[in-house]
């Protein structure tokens, strides 16, 4: 019993790894430098405080509320958002980034 849960436990851990590098690779140059031909660099820096935001405050980001500001306070289109969430594959940075796009803006 005691080998399954150190198996389990090094899963976890291996997870958790492997989320924060996706959060450092996420906040890195690197991150803007592979993204910004096809994103503005403006566009990924907006993206990248919000992160940084959540970080701070230790709560998730709600990507209904990622949306709605990068589509409303930062004005880009609806598309390039929704693009940009399949480019990243938005789901990969859950539970860090939690909830699902309403119908409406699918």
């Amino acid at each position: 019993m005691k080998l399954n849960y150190n198996i389990m436990q090094t899963n976890t851990d291996i997870e958790i790894i492997d989320f924060i590098d996706l959060l450092n690779h996420t906040l890195s140059k690197g991150f803007v430098e592979l993204w910004k031909y096809k994103y503005s660099e403006r566009f990924l820096k907006q993206f990248q405080i919000k992160i940084l935001q959540a970080l701070s405050n230790q709560k998730p980001l709600k990507i209904d509320t990622l949306y709605t500001y990068l589509t409303k306070k930062c004005k880009y289109s609806k598309v390039q958002v929704l693009n940009f969430f399949d480019s990243i594959n938005i789901l990969s940075y859950y539970p860090f980034i939690i909830g699902k796009l309403t119908k409406h803006k699918q």
